[in-house]
């Protein structure tokens, strides 16, 4: 599977900023796309679109610039247009890729990618990380660390968050095991409630 994308940016006023690739996004010419309906054959745009305050994407070759209405700054939006450039890319790749059915090593190899690209970025914002130890029978074994362990709310991001991403993203995948010693969090996210 190809690496997701080196992003640079450039900040071009506070309306518009380029977002520039390392690989073509669209080969030939210039397009621009108002809505993520319009940019239903360029998965990437679409979710430029759908990142809260941009309105409009003109894209050409490697280089997507995306205009803002104004209401945030670009250091927020910056980060959830890399996140969306990012797991577009995984998302293509590994529907792009064929994997055999209960193959656990090339499961492994493709979660490791998700998990890179999608899912430690987004629980690292609460200083949390999830390791991948190992893919079972296609049940994908991992341990949460840092603010996941002993959180309160692990057991919402391990179902809800974890196993429904890699579920859509992987159809043959069974489930998601947590091998984390919870009672062992020294600063967990979110203190677990008193029994």
């Amino acid at each position: 599977m190809s690496p997701p994308p080196t992003i640079s940016t450039e900040p071009i006023d506070d309306l518009r900023c380029k977002f520039i690739l390392d690989r073509p996004v669209i080969e030939g010419g210039t397009r621009k796309f108002l809505s993520p309906e319009e940019a239903a054959d360029v998965p990437i745009v679409a979710a430029v679109l759908e990142v809260s305050a941009i309105c409009e994407v003109v894209v050409s070759g490697n280089v997507i610039t995306a205009i803002q209405d104004g209401t945030l700054p670009w250091t927020a939006i910056d980060p959830q247009v890399r996140y969306a450039i990012g797991a577009v890319s995984v998302q293509v790749a590994v529907s792009a890729r064929s994997m055999s059915p209960g193959d656990d090593d090339e499961a492994f190899d493709i979660i490791e990618e998700v998990f890179n690209v999608q899912i430690n970025p987004s629980v690292a914002q609460h200083g949390g990380r999830i390791e991948l130890i190992d893919v079972q029978d296609m049940t994908v074994v991992v341990r949460m660390m840092g603010g996941c362990q002993g959180c309160g709310m692990a057991n919402v991001t391990l179902r809800q968050g974890i196993e429904e991403t890699l579920k859509r993203q992987l159809p043959g995948i069974k489930g998601v095991k947590d091998i984390t010693d919870h009672a062992a969090g020294t600063d967990p996210y979110f203190q677990s409630e008193k029994k």
